[in-house]
């Protein structure tokens, strides 16, 4: 089997668990997707601060679960998760909600705060570095065509936003270290097992989605195309945020498996 079939196959695979009732955490992120779409949709705002904030605690459920039980997406595994991945797992989590919740109180997507999107930054980076070295002691290691290819999307992007403000410079660095962290995620090969493999697409949507915040920034409020943009950004971070999560545990469980 090719690897992108392996890809493709992992990706069904955990399309399928979000929809077994018997693990009450794959219906949750359903819901709390659905329900952040639903209010970017309308604009209705007390739904978006009731369930934005439990999409990542909800992946990160579905990761330690997997972990637990020594699972891949549906598939039974050998061996769990150790402290230092659980750890780290749950540093990944609390820091995305607390980048979740910084954003959501200052105005969201559309917020013209360059502090509020800063500290916003700030807390996904936390994530972003715990995330990266458990993939680095999981055994990934950045490729050349993959680095290569998020250095160019990392300089572009930096370029864009310091030709806009000096004052960006650290929303430029940001980007910096989510196209370092997308490079070792799309760097995954077999080695680390199948349902680690939903890694080659975790981080490309995660910069999509981080990309059409910027999009979204310059787009009239309370039109159309604005709340399509909300909408596309909530469904690719949470798509993101669910494979990068349980892709990684992935690697980190067969990373601890014996030979």
């Amino acid at each position: 089997m090719t690897f992108p079939s392996v890809v493709t196959r992992a990706l069904n695979e955990r399309v399928l668990s979000l929809m077994d009732t018997s693990r009450p955490e794959g219906p949750a992120f359903l819901a709390a997707a659905a329900g952040t779409e639903l209010a970017k949709a309308t604009g209705f705002g007390p739904l978006e601060k009731l369930c934005k904030p439990l999409i990542v605690p909800a992946a990160l459920a579905i990761a330690l679960r997997d972990g637990a039980r020594g699972e891949g997406a549906g598939r039974p595994g050998v061996g769990g998760l150790g402290p230092l991945a659980t750890m780290l797992l749950s540093v990944t989590g609390a820091a995305y909600t607390t980048g979740d919740v910084i954003l959501m109180l200052g105005g969201g997507h559309a917020s013209r705060s360059k502090a509020r999107l800063v500290s916003g930054a700030a807390a996904f980076g936390v994530g972003h570095l715990a995330l990266g070295g458990l993939m680095l002691r999981s055994g990934l290691r950045f490729k050349p065509l993959q680095s290569a290819v998020h250095g160019v999307v990392a300089g572009a992007a930096g370029a864009i936003l310091l030709s806009e403000d000096r004052a960006n410079a650290p929303l430029a660095a940001y980007g910096g270290l989510l196209a370092a962290l997308s490079a070792l995620a799309t760097s995954v090969d077999r080695r680390s097992g199948p349902a680690a493999s939903v890694l080659a697409v975790a981080g490309p949507v995660f910069l999509l989605s981080d990309g059409l915040i910027l999009v979204r920034r310059k787009a009239e409020g309370g039109t159309a195309l604005a709340r399509a943009l909300d909408v596309g950004v909530i469904d690719t971070y949470a798509t993101a945020a669910l494979l990068l999560l349980t892709g990684t545990a992935a690697a980190a469980r067969t990373a601890g498996r014996p030979a």
